[in-house]
């Protein structure tokens, strides 16, 4: 057969997968911008998951926004402006009660809400951040939490997760929320 038949053929074919194709993969992909490839992979997370409920507030921290007391100090500002009181978690997406009480916050489990009434809730990540450091948090077990003064700095006997039994609201809902309200 002749070239000019194999081209007349090809044409309609080439033209008639593309139509037939999805869109997206016959998009181009979107154009890197300029700059070493490494100041893309360390994009600084945003300031904070804020979970923001009528009555308290829980604010998430991160390493890459600052040492742990400025931030601290910073939030524990905020906490005051807002009319709450500050105290920090530390915490982790693997624990189990840390999921057990996220989750239940999350279902608006009402023991749950009046235990975190009036509070402004820092979390900050054990696998970002570490295990205290040693002079202001010094901590075994997740959660844990400690009361804050104006400084941001712990005030108090902390209470962590070995203060209740099993994982649910009506073990640990009580103990926060005497921990929380001084009870």
């Amino acid at each position: 057969m002749n070239k000019k038949f194999w081209i007349t053929i090809s044409i309609p074919i080439i033209l008639g997968c593309q139509t037939l194709l999805p869109s997206a993969t016959r998009e181009a992909a979107p154009p890197t911008p300029p700059g070493p490839a490494s100041s893309q992979s360390t994009q600084i997370p945003p300031q904070a998951d804020l979970t923001a409920n009528e009555s308290f507030t829980i604010n998430r921290i991160y390493i890459e926004n600052g040492e742990l007391l400025s931030q601290l100090a910073a939030e524990t500002d905020k906490a005051t402006s807002m009319g709450l009181a500050p105290f920090i978690e530390f915490d982790a997406t693997w624990c189990p009660p840390c999921q057990a009480i996220n989750d239940s916050i999350e279902a608006k489990d009402p023991l749950t809400l009046q235990a975190f009434d009036g509070i402004y809730l820092i979390r900050a990540d054990v696998d970002e951040w570490g295990w205290g450091d040693q002079k202001n948090f010094s901590f075994e077990a997740i959660p844990i939490y400690y009361k804050l003064d104006k400084n941001g700095l712990p005030t108090g006997d902390p209470v962590d997760g070995g203060a209740w039994n099993e994982d649910i609201p009506e073990n640990f809902a009580p103990v926060l929320d005497a921990f929380f309200h001084g009870k």
